[in-house]
């Protein structure tokens, strides 16, 4: 599942325009180590990034796979209200 617009605001469509939205939203740096609630991994695929919910264990362990994308990882509140 996937975040492209936070009450009514898109949230862009390159790596650093997630990040920045993600955190006006209140998302908070995590480091994405192991499974924890509320997970948000932004990945950067070249001509534009995605913002995946990490919504499950299974989920978060795909989005960890090391393909050499860079990825920032972060916990935000309600997040199940923004992803689809």
């Amino acid at each position: 599942m996937y975040i492209n617009v936070i009450e009514g605001e898109p949230i862009g469509t390159s790596f650093e325009e997630k990040c920045r939205v993600l955190k006006k939203f209140g998302a908070k740096s995590a480091t994405g180590n192991e499974y924890e609630p509320n997970l948000v991994c932004v990945i950067d695929n070249g001509f534009f990034a995605a913002a995946g919910w990490a919504y499950s264990k299974e989920e978060w362990e795909a989005f960890s796979y090391p393909d050499g994308r860079r990825k920032q990882w972060f916990t935000l509140e309600r997040v199940e209200e923004y992803a689809d």
